[in-house]
């Protein structure tokens, strides 16, 4: 990542929550998050029109193949998310492709559908790194971390009480310092 992102990240996080009304102790609820941002989540079911064949490949046959897309149409966004998976993950997906839009990131690659639809993928494992990054600062803020493993809470508790995975939990106590600097604390 370029120097300086991840506390820009954490920085823009905090700003984007107190926005919508929340601190940095408080879970976020990525769908409502994103309707007042005016960005539509479906689930593959509400594709009008969707194939049942491919509604089926993609629920049913092989779910795991994929989590999310951004579709722009006209002048709305619109993420559709994989429903089969847990709600954590889905929360994690829903907030990793508002970050790719918020962050203005370009894909290596666009297609257009038979229907005229711009799809977009491919995107550069640096960009990739930083819509990871600050989807964890939206779901996860250091400061609310740090608050709550210092109050006792491990990554299952943490996860639980943002509504998270316990994966994208420990990933973010490990990776933003929460640890070490607890650790130091006690001594």
């Amino acid at each position: 990542m370029r120097r300086g992102f991840k506390s820009q990240a954490e920085k823009l996080a905090l700003k984007h929550r107190a926005n919508f009304g929340l601190g940095p102790h408080e879970r976020l609820d990525p769908k409502a998050f994103l309707k007042s941002n005016g960005i539509l989540v479906w689930e593959p079911s509400d594709v009008p029109g969707i194939d049942s064949a491919h509604l089926h490949q993609l629920t049913v046959v092989d779910p795991d193949s994929w989590s999310g897309v951004t579709i722009r149409i006209e002048e709305k966004t619109l993420i559709i998310v994989n429903s089969t998976h847990p709600d954590g993950r889905q929360a994690n997906t829903l907030m990793h492709e508002w970050s790719h839009l918020e962050l203005k990131h370009k894909p290596n690659r666009a297609d257009r559908s038979d229907g005229g639809l711009l799809l977009l993928s491919d995107y550069p494992r640096e960009m990739e790194e930083e819509a990871d990054w600050l989807a964890g600062c939206m779901l996860l803020p250091r400061d609310g971390l740090l608050h709550h493993c210092g109050a006792g809470m491990d990554a299952q508790r943490v996860a639980n009480h943002y509504g998270v995975s316990r994966q994208l939990a420990s990933w973010r106590i490990g990776k933003t310092g929460v640890n070490r600097q607890l650790g130091a604390r006690q001594y």
